[in-house]
């Protein structure tokens, strides 16, 4: 048991060999490389701080990585659009809003005038009340103010 138990130490140990990492610079450049720091760059590797994994890129991860970078452009995109969308939504809807005080407020205004130009009393107080009906319509909107 104990033989079997190191034999597969022995072989975990083997297969975690890790390969050295060299952090190369050269002004505002930083280069990672497996071999040893090319012309015109400096070796300080002795500044990193903890162990770095490299994993290889394969043709399958790169095309998953294209795949997802397509998946956020488009997603950007499409949530631009949402927000043009609502932002000239909601401009119409303020643009109809205030049409429909400007209407009320042109309805008022000729109600008064028909009241004061009508001959007969009867008439006045109907628009009268007419137009007091139309304000509070125009106070509960909220198009006073």
């Amino acid at each position: 048991m104990s033989r079997q138990l190191a034999v597969m130490m022995v072989l975990l140990a083997a297969s975690g060999v890790a390969q050295a990492v060299t952090k190369c610079q050269n002004g505002g450049e930083t280069l990672y490389t497996s071999a040893s720091c090319p012309a015109g760059y400096r070796n300080v590797t002795s500044t990193m701080r903890s162990h770095v994994m490299t994993v290889p890129g394969t043709a399958k991860t790169r095309k998953a990585d294209q795949a997802a970078s397509a998946l956020r452009t488009q997603t950007a995109a499409q949530s631009q659009a949402w927000r043009e969308r609502d932002e000239d939504m909601d401009l119409r809807l303020q643009n109809a809003f205030w049409n429909q005080c400007l209407i009320i407020d042109y309805r008022v205004r000729a109600t008064e005038r028909a009241m004061q130009t009508t001959e007969y009393w009867s008439y006045a107080d109907r628009y009268r009340e007419h137009a007091d009906a139309l304000r509070a319509l125009q106070y509960g909107m909220g198009c006073l103010g």
